[in-house]
């Protein structure tokens, strides 16, 4: 017969071989883990493979993970689990307590059979409920969360076995998920590199300040959520507030808005922009009439746009919520506004460069009318009509702006023209006008195409003399193959010609001029440019009744 002694023995020697099995199990379980956690960058998958492991090792029936998050490090539960049905355990309001105490020490506490280990003053009712682990998940010195495991009140209670493997598992975790973290942080940058890169590739194609803003404008609203985007663009006299918005804004609302951003450049460029010098003006259509956004929104973000050379203005962005807590956050934004500045000092920059030129191109211009005395101001006179009919035909404001530049030089040619030949009273000679005169667009073309910025008045200062019918020059181009600003121009600098005293005749008068523009539609005009052309002498009163 076996005596007593043996086999309590025996049952210790089963016990010790049971519990070294378990252990045995655990840490194959914890490497097989580890090497779970270790393959993937998903911050998701990683918290379910924690909360899911956990239960398993310490055999418990339910758990749940909370994380560390928001400005405010507020603890939010992030994952909860069930192996079996709900069990008997602490609240859901109580464990968040016994999880924050666990955050704020940095100790493990464990809840069996109505105590607290280690005894801790925790003010909540834990009588009748069931063993409750919580351990906390640590980045490296970090506590960023915490794994709780409860087991139902009838369940042996966690050990310090228990206590230690989840502890374990929690400090493998803390390492993936800080991993996950850096390869996140590193991905984000690159995506804001990328999306800087692309917003400056944009920018360098424009060289108009109002573009540039629109370019911004249309920016951020793919990247972020804002219901409001603003620019107070700051000028030497009036400035103006542009601006687009997901619903329709008050005049208050508008008001309220700019007074803020007013105050926060004055205090960035140290000057004092005011209200009442400031006009407003809708960039972009409304988004969604329907649509109703607080006024003034709950979470606005201003960035004053200045620089060393220039003072430009600010930009607001409003939203319901704090768009920069993802999306690249402040630093994407700010990077945002200085790319923005560097654009507008280029275009500013272009901008001054452009005028004074045209001013020098003007001055030609000039110098060619005084070269014939009865045709003074005739390029300017050419350049307001050809402006005024190309806006009566719809034309995209950039197009206006080209046509009535190369309106303004249409003839800048002539300044190669002897002067002889031009004031000459009576008809030119064969020689004289296709030998000559002919060349002035050609010439005229020449002088522009290698400016940069006034390349684009090339084909229209060189084909201004085409004829709708094939019969003009230089090239004798018909119809649709003269640029549009051409057939304009043309129109124009007849009816100017046509309505000037010359060398060789007195004016005709207006309606004459009207009537014979009218009589070569088809011919030497373009149909669709004539008959705008006769809607805007009406509206002006160029045109008597009955005369066409």
């Amino acid at each position: 017969m076996e005596s007593i002694e043996q086999k309590i023995s025996n049952a210790f020697k089963s016990a010790k071989t049971a519990s070294e099995n378990s252990l045995v199990t655990n840490l194959v379980t914890l490497h097989d883990i580890a090497g779970k956690l270790t393959k993937t960058l998903d911050i998701e998958e990683l918290l379910d493979i924690t909360l899911k492991c956990s239960l398993t090792i310490s055999k418990a029936d339910s758990g749940s993970i909370y994380l560390q998050q928001g400005s405010e490090n507020d603890l939010v539960m992030v994952r909860y689990m069930e192996m079996q049905s709900p069990c008997s355990s602490v609240s859901a309001e109580n464990a968040k307590i016994l999880a924050e105490w666990v955050v704020k020490t940095g100790q493990p506490l464990i809840i069996s059979g109505g105590n607290i280990i280690p005894e801790v003053d925790i003010p909540i009712d834990i009588s009748g409920k069931g063993p409750v682990l919580l351990a906390p998940l640590k980045m490296f010195d970090e506590i960023v969360g915490v794994v709780t495991c409860c087991k139902s009140k009838e369940a042996e209670p966690f050990s310090t076995l228990d206590l230690n493997m989840i502890e374990l598992l929690a400090a493998q975790t803390g390492i993936a998920v800080n991993n996950t973290a850096l390869m996140s942080s590193v991905k984000q940058k690159l995506e804001d590199l990328s999306f800087i890169s692309a917003y400056s590739e944009q920018l360098m194609r424009l060289v108009d300040e109002n573009e540039v803003i629109k370019c911004l404008f249309t920016t951020v609203k793919k990247h972020y959520p804002v219901e409001v985007i603003g620019f107070l663009k700051v000028q030497k006299r009036n400035h103006v507030f542009l601006y687009w918005s997901k619903a329709h804004l008050t005049e208050n609302t508008l008001n309220d808005l700019c007074a803020g951003v007013i105050l926060e450049y004055n205090n960035a460029a140290k000057t004092n922009v005011t209200l009442k010098r400031v006009s407003f003006r809708q960039i972009m259509p409304v988004a969604e009439e329907s649509y109703e956004i607080a006024t003034p929104p709950a979470y606005s973000r201003i960035v004053p746009v200045t620089g060393e050379a220039f003072d430009y203005g600010a930009m607001y962005f409003g939203a319901s919520d704090d768009f920069t807590v993802s999306n690249g956050g402040m630093e994407l934004l700010s990077s945002l506004a200085n790319q923005t500045r560097i654009a507008l000092t280029n275009a500013k920059l272009y901008g001054d460069m452009k005028e004074n030129y045209i001013r020098t191109i003007k001055a030609l211009a000039i110098a060619v009318d005084a070269k014939d005395t009865y045709t003074h101001g005739h390029s300017e006179n050419v350049m307001n009509i050809a402006e005024e009919l190309a806006n009566e035909m719809g034309l995209e404001s950039r197009r206006v702006g080209i046509i009535r530049d190369a309106g303004l030089l249409h003839d800048i040619g002539k300044i190669g023209v002897p002067g002889n030949i031009l004031n000459k009273p009576g008809t030119l000679t064969y020689e004289e006008f296709n030998g000559v005169m002919k060349t002035h667009s050609a010439l005229g073309a020449n002088i522009v195409k290698d400016v940069p910025f006034l390349r684009d008045l090339y084909t229209l200062i060189l084909y201004h003399h085409e004829n709708f019918d094939g019969s003009g020059y230089p090239e004798g181009l018909k119809a649709g193959d003269i640029p549009v600003g051409s057939r304009i121009i043309h129109v124009a600098d007849a009816f100017e010609a046509m309505t000037s005293n010359r060398p060789y005749r007195q004016s005709l008068g207006k309606d004459e001029a009207i009537k014979r523009l009218n009589e070569s539609s088809g011919k030497q005009f373009d149909p669709v440019v004539v008959e705008a052309f006769l809607r805007l002498a009406i509206r002006k009163g160029w045109l008597n009744s009955g005369v066409i």
